[in-house]
Formats: structure tokens, C-alpha cells, sequence
């Protein structure tokens, strides 16, 4: 099943540990963005109840942000195929959507930037902000079926992988 692909990838250590920085990195981002996680004038990290699900939904995408572009990395680097741009559509939606403008210091920035459309444009964001995290991780899952498909019905995987 989709487990093989899985398996075949993060049996490298050098993988697991891609996946790792990865997500940690993805968790600190998407938690200043969210303003959820503070270093000044101390380290603080602040969850209010409103903010679980959009935390657990953040988590999940930084999760398969580290599994999907890890994957993308064995893929590049083993196979004789030319990724096209269709293979890091799903690893680019996550990373828009999972940071979300609106709900950070970046959407002030935005509102001054554009006016009456950086104002539309905010409200549309915070307005629809869990769908688009919920769609952000379905394509992601989108990118990891693609992969799995490139690693497991490809024939061009080279010999020393």
C-alpha cells in the first residue's frame, strides 16, 4: 500500500532526520505566524482555547510538510526523472495556506499595503482560515500520493538507492 513508499524513504536515517528539521522548522514558523510562540522579552508559548484547532491543524500540515518534502528530496536525488512543477504543488499550497496572513503581524502589513484590498483580502483569510487548512492538507496528501506513485511505478529509480 502507501506504507511502502514510506518505509523505502525514511529507512535512511538521513531522511528521518530531513523530516525532523523540516517539521520543526514548519512548527516555529507557523507558531510565530500564528502568534502562539513569543521570544521577547522571554521564551513564551501561549495557546489559548480558541487556537487548538487551528494548532492541531498547523501541526498536522508541518508534520507532512517534513514527510512530503523529504520524500521529494529522495526523489530528486534517485531517480533519472525530471520533477516537474506539479510534484511541489501540494508542499507550496501547505506552506501559503498554513501561514496564514490575516491572523499575524503580517496581515497589518497587508491592510497598509493594499487598502481596501489587503482589508478583503484579511477578512477572506481569518473569515475561511480552517478550510483552507484543511484543503492545504489534503494537498499535501495529493503530493505524497504523487510521490508514492513516482517511487513505486517508476522504473527509472537508479541502482544504488
Amino acid at each position: 500500500m502507501m506504507l511502502a513508499s514510506f518505509k523505502q524513504v525514511f529507512s535512511n536515517t538521513f531522511y528521518i532526520f530531513l523530516a525532523a528539521i523540516i517539521f520543526t522548522s514548519f512548527w516555529i514558523l507557523f507558531s510565530i505566524l500564528g502568534e502562539l510562540l513569543f521570544f521577547s522579552p522571554v521564551l513564551v508559548f501561549y495557546l489559548p482555547a480558541d487556537a487548538i484547532p487551528v494548532f492541531v491543524l498547523s501541526n498536522v500540515i508541518s508534520a507532512l510538510m517534513g514527510i512530503v518534502l523529504s520524500m521529494n528530496v529522495y526523489v530528486i536525488k534517485n531517480t533519472k526523472l525530471k520533477m516537474n512543477k506539479s510534484s511541489f504543488m501540494g508542499s507550496f499550497a501547505g506552506i501559503t495556506s498554513g501561514a496564514c496572513t490575516s491572523c499575524s503581524s503580517v496581515g497589518f502589513i497587508l491592510l497598509t499595503s493594499f487598502g481596501s484590498l489587503g482589508v478583503a483580502v484579511s477578512t477572506f483569510l481569518s473569515i475561511y482560515r480552517i478550510p483552507l487548512l484543511l484543503v492545504s492538507i489534503a494537498l499535501l496528501g495529493w503530493a505524497y500520493y504523487s510521490i508514492h506513485n513516482k517511487l513505486t511505478k517508476s522504473c527509472m529509480l537508479n541502482e544504488s538507492a
